[in-house]
C-alpha cells in the first residue's frame, strides 16, 4: 500500500533533490571514513546522515534563494517546487532550516570535530546561495565554496569522526575538492545562458567557455596527481584503485563509445551526463569494498 503525502511536505521532499545528491554524498563520506579507518555501525551511519542532511540542506536554500532566476529558464522552473509554485518561499525556508537543524543535531552527537565541520558546512551552505553574500556569484570563491560545502568538509566530517589527528587526509581531500570544482564548472558552461540572462557572474561568466574548459582538464590532470600521491601515501589501496578504474574504464566503453557512435550522446556535455551516475554508484561499490575488506583484515 502506497501512502499519499500531502502536497506541501511532498514539494518540500522534493526540494532536498534527494535523487542527484544521494551518491555523492555515499562517495564523499566513505572516502573519508575509509581513510579515517572506519568500521560499520551506528558512527559511520550518523555522520552519513548528518552529510546528507548538510547537502540537502544547501540544495535547498539554494532553490529558495534562486527562485525568481529559475522562473526563467523552463526547465528549471519546472524542477524547483518553489518556482513552479508547489511551495511557497516562507515554507522553503522552514523546510530548509529543518533540515539544517537536523543535520546539526547529527553533527553535535559525534561531537568535536565534526561538528565543528559540519557547523561551517552549514554555514557556507546559507552564504552560497543568501542574496546579500552569494559566494556563487563570485568568480574564484564559488569554486572554492562549493568544493569546501560538497566534497571537502564532508569528507573530512567523515575522517573525523574516525581520526581527529594525522594528516593521511590531505591528498584525497584536495583530491575530492577538485573533482568538485571540475563539476562546479561543467554546471557552469551547462548553465551559462541562464545564468548570465540573470545576472550570475561566476567563473566561468568572467574566464569565457575556452578557459573553462582548459582549467576543468588542468583540475583533472591535479586531481589524477593528488589520487597518484594518496597512493605512494598509503591512505588509498592500490588494489581499490584498480577496481574502480577497471570498472570505470568498462562502463566507458559500454555506455559511452557506442552512444557517441550512434549519434544519441549529441554535444560533449551529454557524455558526462550519460556517464555520471554509472561512474559514481561503481564508486560506491568499490568503497564499500574497501570498507569489508579493512573490516575483515582487523
Amino acid at each position: 500500500m502506497t501512502v499519499a503525502l500531502p502536497p506541501q511536505l511532498k514539494a518540500a521532499v522534493a526540494l532536498m533533490r534527494l535523487q542527484e545528491i544521494v551518491l555523492f554524498v555515499l562517495v564523499t563520506t566513505l572516502l573519508g571514513a575509509n581513510v579515517g579507518g572506519a568500521r560499520p555501525g551506528v558512527q559511520l551511519m550518523i555522520v552519513l546522515m548528518a552529510n546528507l542532511l548538510a547537502v540537502a540542506f544547501a540544495f535547498m536554500i539554494n532553490d529558495v534563494e534562486d527562485a525568481p532566476d529559475d522562473a526563467l529558464t523552463s526547465a528549471k522552473a519546472t524542477r524547483n517546487p518553489v518556482s513552479a509554485g508547489r511551495l511557497s518561499p516562507r515554507a522553503g525556508y522552514v523546510a530548509s532550516f529543518a533540515v539544517a537543524l537536523g543535520g546539526l543535531a547529527l553533527y553535535a552527537a559525534l561531537g568535536g570535530w565534526p561538528l565543528a565541520l559540519g557547523g561551517l558546512c552549514l554555514g557556507l551552505g546559507v552564504l552560497y546561495s543568501w542574496r546579500r553574500v552569494r559566494l556563487k556569484a563570485i568568480p574564484v570563491a564559488d569554486l572554492l565554496s562549493h568544493a569546501l560545502m560538497l566534497a571537502a568538509l564532508q569528507f573530512l566530517c567523515a575522517y573525523t569522526a574516525f581520526r581527529p589527528g594525522g594528516w593521511t587526509w590531505l591528498a584525497p581531500c584536495l583530491f575530492v575538492a577538485a573533482i568538485s570544482m571540475y563539476g562546479q564548472l561543467f554546471n557552469q558552461l551547462r548553465d551559462l545562458d541562464g545564468d548570465r540572462q540573470a545576472g550570475v557572474h561566476h567563473t566561468v561568466a568572467r574566464t569565457g567557455r575556452r578557459a573553462a574548459h582548459v582549467l576543468m582538464v588542468a583540475l583533472l590532470a591535479g586531481a589524477a596527481a593528488l589520487l597518484a600521491l594518496a597512493v605512494w601515501q598509503g591512505s588509498i589501496p592500490l588494489w581499490a584503485i584498480g577496481l574502480g578504474a577497471g570498472g570505470l574504464g568498462a562502463g566507458l566503453i559500454m555506455l559511452v563509445i557506442p552512444a557517441r557512435r550512434a549519434h544519441l550522446s549529441g554535444p560533449v556535455l551529454d557524455t558526462h551526463v550519460l556517464f555520471h551516475v554509472p561512474a559514481l554508484s561503481w564508486t560506491v561499490v568499490v568503497l564499500l569494498a574497501w570498507l569489508a575488506v579493512s573490516t575483515l583484515a582487523h
